[in-house]
């Protein structure tokens, strides 16, 4: 066998058990943790909008969706829906794996979309904006009515 393969492979196989004396990322408490805070997040909207849900202007309802992700696999998570006036928004979890987040959920209406992320301490950011640079503002009811601008149509 050629000595640059052999080295090559004997590499591989040292790091592979140097990894796997080591503790390992526990993808099933990632994604408890994922389906708990999306379904916090709905909880916090469905607070948001107490009063014009008991007058009837806005109604709520989850629907069950799988969601598949590398690593994590395949598993159960609700979107939420709002049914305003005549248009639909669907709050719809994107997954537990994302690039400076701990998650994220997207908001979608008939005119746009909007991203919401987790953030470590149970803390949710709306992406107001990502160019020039990416500017985050925490999730709370001025947030939400922005989104929903955003999404709907005018």
């Amino acid at each position: 066998m050629d000595q640059d393969l052999l080295d090559l492979l004997q590499e591989k196989r040292q790091r592979a058990q140097a990894t796997a004396q080591q503790p390992g990322v526990d993808w099933d408490e990632r994604r408890r943790t994922y389906v708990a805070a999306v379904g916090e997040l709905y909880d916090r909207v469905q607070e948001m909008l107490n009063e014009p849900i008991a007058q009837q202007f806005i109604r709520l309802q989850r629907r069950p969706k799988s969601l598949t992700e590398t690593f994590i696999g395949t598993y159960a998570i609700d979107d939420l829906l709002l049914q305003i006036g005549d248009e639909q928004v669907r709050v719809s979890p994107r997954g537990r794996n994302v690039a400076g987040a701990t998650g994220r959920v997207d908001v979608i209406g008939e005119r746009g979309e909007a991203t919401l992320i987790a953030q470590p301490g149970g803390r949710w950011s709306f992406i107001a904006a990502r160019q020039p640079v990416l500017h985050a503002v925490d999730f709370d009811e001025a947030a939400l009515a922005q989104v929903l601008r955003l999404v709907m149509r005018d």
